[in-house]
């Protein structure tokens, strides 16, 4: 498998995505694997929003008094998470798109001043319609991985995350496999497209790289034209083992 960073100039207004990408003088090939940051897709659909412009409620208002928050981001928060779980000094613990998601995915960070950048308003479908333009203008069968960078619970530092998919299948049932000891597995399943976000964001880094854009070649997946959505890669909170058990009437803490 190889793995390839592509970097591209500094972007701060709305661009075309798919001819951005296919400009950048890299030599695609078919299945490949494009991963793309979130951020990138964000910013070329025009998702960046001044702070200047956005109103607090009294809500948002009082929330921002309690921990300790910048109260237009508690407003934008509000109006983009699906689901506010709880709240520290500031960060706000959300689900988004079906995921976990510390102040719903909005980030201030490789954002001009006064700015932040939301979520791809329908990543699933920015997904598609890149890989669509691969293979009508190009004739090339490529897989997309829209990227995020997550904190992980217990752990230092970020790691990867699929938000949107096309082209693939982005999860692997690997239930009735064999280990190496001949157990039969019976709830395993690989996160594929999330394991590929992962090495894509090693690449991408957090700081001024420059690289919005990795594309990783030879990877092992299912190709497919299947229509994908946010079902395909999340559970319902309610049966997440993790949040199931923290919210347990059950849940002891112990030193």
């Amino acid at each position: 498998m190889e793995v390839f960073a592509v970097k591209f100039p500094r972007k701060t207004q709305k661009f075309d995505l798919f001819k951005t990408v296919v400009s950048s003088g890299f030599q695609f090939l078919d299945r490949d694997i494009v991963v793309v940051s979130s951020k990138f897709v964000s910013i070329s659909e025009g998702s960046m929003l001044n702070l200047k412009h956005v109103k607090p409620s009294k809500k948002s208002q009082k929330i921002a008094h309690l921990y300790s928050m910048d109260k237009r981001i508690v407003e934008i928060v509000l109006r983009e998470a699906d689901r506010v779980l709880s709240a520290i000094p500031g960060f706000l613990l959300t689900i988004k798109d079906g995921m976990l998601a510390p102040n719903a995915g909005i980030d201030k960070s490789n954002s001009p001043r006064n700015h932040v950048i939301l979520y791809p308003r329908k990543p699933f479908e920015s997904a598609d319609r890149l890989r669509t333009n691969f293979l009508h203008f190009l004739g090339m069968n490529v897989g997309i991985v829209i990227s995020d960078s997550r904190l992980m619970p217990t752990r230092i530092g970020t790691t990867g995350i699929a938000i949107g998919v096309s082209g693939f299948e982005p999860v692997e049932d690997l239930r009735g496999h064999q280990d190496l000891f001949g157990h039969e597995l019976q709830v395993t399943f690989k996160a594929t497209a999330d394991d590929l976000a992962t090495i894509a964001v090693f690449c991408m880094g957090e700081a001024d790289e420059s690289v919005p854009v990795v594309v990783v070649r030879g990877a092992t997946v299912k190709f497919s034209r299947r229509k994908l959505n946010a079902k395909d890669l999340t559970v319902d909170p309610r049966t997440d083992i993790y949040l199931r058990n923290l919210n347990s009437d059950k849940f002891v803490l112990v030193d």
